[in-house]
Protein backbone atom coordinates (compact mmCIF):
# COMPACT_ATOMS: atom_id res chain seq x y z
CA UNK A 1 0.00 0.00 0.00
CA UNK A 2 1.07 3.83 -0.75
CA UNK A 3 0.22 6.97 0.63
CA UNK A 4 0.78 10.92 -0.91
CA UNK A 5 3.65 12.76 0.73
CA UNK A 6 3.74 16.18 -0.33
CA UNK A 7 3.28 15.25 -4.18
CA UNK A 8 5.03 12.07 -4.16
CA UNK A 9 3.99 8.47 -3.61
CA UNK A 10 5.37 6.70 -1.14
CA UNK A 11 5.24 3.12 -0.17
CA UNK A 12 4.68 1.98 3.99
CA UNK A 13 8.13 -0.26 3.66
CA UNK A 14 9.75 3.45 2.84
CA UNK A 15 11.38 5.50 5.91
CA UNK A 16 8.55 7.52 7.56
CA UNK A 17 8.28 11.62 6.64
CA UNK A 18 9.38 14.13 8.97
CA UNK A 19 5.98 14.61 10.10
CA UNK A 20 5.92 11.21 11.39
CA UNK A 21 9.21 11.69 13.66
CA UNK A 22 8.91 12.22 17.04
CA UNK A 23 11.85 14.41 18.61
CA UNK A 24 13.70 14.25 21.91
CA UNK A 25 15.40 17.23 23.17
CA UNK A 26 19.59 16.68 24.22
CA UNK A 27 21.07 20.03 25.06
CA UNK A 28 20.26 23.41 24.38
CA UNK A 29 22.87 26.29 24.47
CA UNK A 30 22.67 30.38 24.47
CA UNK A 31 23.98 32.61 22.05
CA UNK A 32 24.68 36.05 22.85
CA UNK A 33 24.41 38.54 20.25
CA UNK A 34 26.60 41.23 22.37
CA UNK A 35 28.81 38.22 23.35
CA UNK A 36 32.24 37.01 21.70
CA UNK A 37 30.84 33.76 20.24
CA UNK A 38 29.56 33.46 16.48
CA UNK A 39 26.19 31.88 16.28
CA UNK A 40 27.87 29.47 14.08
CA UNK A 41 29.92 28.18 16.75
CA UNK A 42 27.14 28.15 19.50
CA UNK A 43 25.26 25.75 16.95
CA UNK A 44 28.25 23.84 16.28
CA UNK A 45 29.00 23.37 20.09
CA UNK A 46 25.36 22.52 20.75
CA UNK A 47 25.32 19.51 17.67
CA UNK A 48 28.61 18.14 19.43
CA UNK A 49 27.60 18.38 22.78
CA UNK A 50 24.08 16.55 21.77
CA UNK A 51 26.38 13.98 20.28
CA UNK A 52 29.02 13.47 23.35
CA UNK A 53 31.62 14.46 20.52
CA UNK A 54 34.38 17.03 20.23
CA UNK A 55 33.34 19.93 17.96
CA UNK A 56 36.30 19.13 16.21
CA UNK A 57 34.49 15.80 14.70
CA UNK A 58 31.74 17.81 13.03
CA UNK A 59 33.28 17.81 9.30
CA UNK A 60 30.71 16.52 7.40
CA UNK A 61 28.52 18.01 6.13
CA UNK A 62 30.10 21.34 7.30
CA UNK A 63 27.91 23.62 8.46
CA UNK A 64 27.63 25.84 5.79
CA UNK A 65 26.07 23.62 3.08
CA UNK A 66 23.25 22.93 5.65
CA UNK A 67 22.09 26.42 6.51
CA UNK A 68 22.84 29.84 5.94
CA UNK A 69 23.77 30.85 9.59
CA UNK A 70 24.25 34.32 8.37
CA UNK A 71 20.98 34.79 7.20
CA UNK A 72 19.68 33.97 10.52
CA UNK A 73 21.77 36.15 12.66
CA UNK A 74 21.16 38.77 10.55
CA UNK A 75 17.39 38.47 10.51
CA UNK A 76 17.20 37.83 14.25
CA UNK A 77 20.27 39.60 15.82
CA UNK A 78 21.52 42.22 12.96
CA UNK A 79 20.83 45.63 12.35
CA UNK A 80 18.03 47.69 10.68
CA UNK A 81 18.41 49.81 7.42
CA UNK A 82 18.75 53.02 10.16
CA UNK A 83 21.64 50.87 12.21
CA UNK A 84 19.77 50.30 14.84
CA UNK A 85 19.74 47.07 16.84
CA UNK A 86 16.52 44.86 15.83
CA UNK A 87 15.24 41.98 17.49
CA UNK A 88 13.67 39.32 14.64
CA UNK A 89 11.14 37.31 16.35
CA UNK A 90 10.61 33.24 15.17
CA UNK A 91 12.62 30.19 15.32
CA UNK A 92 14.73 28.73 12.46
CA UNK A 93 14.84 24.70 12.21
CA UNK A 94 16.66 22.67 9.46
CA UNK A 95 18.41 19.16 10.15
CA UNK A 96 22.15 18.27 10.74
CA UNK A 97 22.01 14.61 9.74
CA UNK A 98 19.79 12.88 12.22
CA UNK A 99 19.11 15.74 14.37
CA UNK A 100 16.80 18.66 14.31
CA UNK A 101 18.20 22.14 15.19
CA UNK A 102 16.21 25.49 16.21
CA UNK A 103 17.78 28.84 16.80
CA UNK A 104 15.28 30.61 18.29
CA UNK A 105 14.90 34.77 17.99
CA UNK A 106 15.76 35.03 22.06
CA UNK A 107 18.86 33.22 21.52
CA UNK A 108 18.18 29.74 22.28
CA UNK A 109 19.49 27.25 20.08
CA UNK A 110 17.91 23.62 21.02
CA UNK A 111 19.57 20.17 19.80
CA UNK A 112 16.81 17.51 18.82
CA UNK A 113 17.36 13.42 17.99
CA UNK A 114 14.57 11.36 16.44
CA UNK A 115 12.81 9.47 18.84
CA UNK A 116 11.46 7.37 15.92
CA UNK A 117 8.20 7.36 14.15
CA UNK A 118 4.91 8.23 15.53
CA UNK A 119 4.04 5.50 17.17
CA UNK A 120 0.20 6.56 18.54
CA UNK A 121 -1.94 5.62 15.92
CA UNK A 122 -3.37 9.33 15.70
CA UNK A 123 -2.97 11.28 12.65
Amino acid sequence: MSKRVDDEIMNEEETTTETDRHWSQVTQRHYDPDGTEELTTVIVYAIAEARGVSPMELKSPPLYEVVDVPAIENTFFGPDVAGDSRRGIGTVEFQYTNSLVQVESDGWVHVYESTGPDDSGLD
